[in-house]
């Protein structure tokens, strides 16, 4: 009885069926946006010491509390998993932007260190907790490696921003409180696209894939002269991912692969999974080979090596592929000449 019980909730998530939902992008899409706040404090270092009037020396202590507090968030990210409920991100969040409020309205060294600590106990835990959702979704090792992958990319991308732009942001909020606000909206955007996801966003069974499209002969070389034409380029690389994805499955019906959509999203936001994405889908392209004891087909190191280099070629060898596919199952459904 209790092994029944066990088999029966166990939900088999693919790393795919993740990144093809909504509740994977909402809790992206909030962790990104609860970066910035934690980056504009870092990059304020002269709006602080103008509305404190406080020395080098002061300020660093002040910011150390937001560092003791980011490691306090580790017990606030353990109690949320043990919980297996994201309700406790909106707390989180609230910790943030209540810290960035306190900033603007504080008039004292210790009111500023109790803002940097909420923050730094919010972003703490949000940090750690917003991994482990997406990781804990039974997508495997794979998924565990996408989700710290990809936070850690965008966390690093942003902080690499903001501290280039430090000098033009100065320029354009010449109010402290301008400055600080654009982190209160940051926050409280991520928040509002956290409340469609649900309370354990990988609990349920994935979404069936319904979107299908028939596999289209193109020729390759064609397809990367046209990934050349400046602007139309982005453009055509966003529709043949859409398309291939699309065609793919219903060549070889498999959650391994994103949906469609999800490929078009990844593909403009997610650039970074493109050797993934791509590996992904030949492969089930090279299964159907295998089936149908087909030889000759481009194997996934040449894909992969081309998606670092230029990825409309790697688009091009697996369009070759299905074109292969394509023509031996028409072939295929010719009757015989008597």
């Amino acid at each position: 009885m209790e092994n029944e019980t066990v088999s029966s909730n166990q939900v088999s998530w693919t790393w795919a069926d993740q990144i093809s939902s909504y509740r994977f992008w909402g809790l992206f899409l909030f962790y990104l946006l609860l970066i910035i706040p934690n980056i504009i404090l870092n990059v304020s270092y002269p709006f602080f010491t103008e509305m404190y009037g406080l020395s080098a020396v002061d300020l660093g202590m002040a910011m150390a509390f937001r560092s003791v507090a980011g490691f306090g968030g580790f017990w606030l990210a353990w109690f949320l998993i043990r919980m297996k409920n994201h309700f406790l991100l909106y707390l989180f969040s609230c910790l943030t932007i209540i810290g960035l409020i306190l900033i603007v309205l504080s008039t004292s060294i210790a009111a500023l260190a109790t803002s940097f600590f909420l923050i730094g106990l919010g972003f703490g835990a949000i940090s750690l907790a917003v991994p482990a959702i997406i990781a804990g979704g039974k997508g495997g090792s794979e998924m565990f490696v996408v989700s710290f992958g990809l936070i850690t990319f965008y966390e690093l991308l942003v902080w690499t921003s903001y501290s280039g732009l430090t000098d033009h942001l100065f320029e354009l909020f010449q109010n402290p409180a301008s400055f600080l606000i654009m982190g209160i909206v940051s926050s409280v955007l991520g928040t509002l696209l956290l409340i469609p996801v649900k309370a354990e966003p990988f609990a349920e069974p994935p979404a069936e894939r319904d979107k299908v499209l028939p596999p289209v002969q193109r020729d390759p070389v064609i397809m990367v002269l046209l990934c050349l034409i400046p602007l139309y380029n982005i453009y055509y690389i966003l529709h043949i991912s859409y398309r291939l994805h699309g065609e793919v499955n219903s060549i070889h019906p498999t959650r391994k692969i994103l949906s469609p959509r999800a490929a078009l999203w990844s593909t403009l936001l997610l650039s970074v999974l493109s050797p993934m994405i791509v590996s992904s889908l030949n492969t089930n392209l090279a299964r159907e080979f295998e089936e149908n004891n087909l030889p000759g087909f481009h194997r996934n190191g040449a894909i992969i090596f081309w998606s670092f280099l230029f990825i409309p070629v790697s688009y091009a060898l697996i369009q070759a592929n299905l074109n292969r596919l394509v023509r031996n199952t028409a072939a295929g459904r010719e009757e015989p000449v008597r």
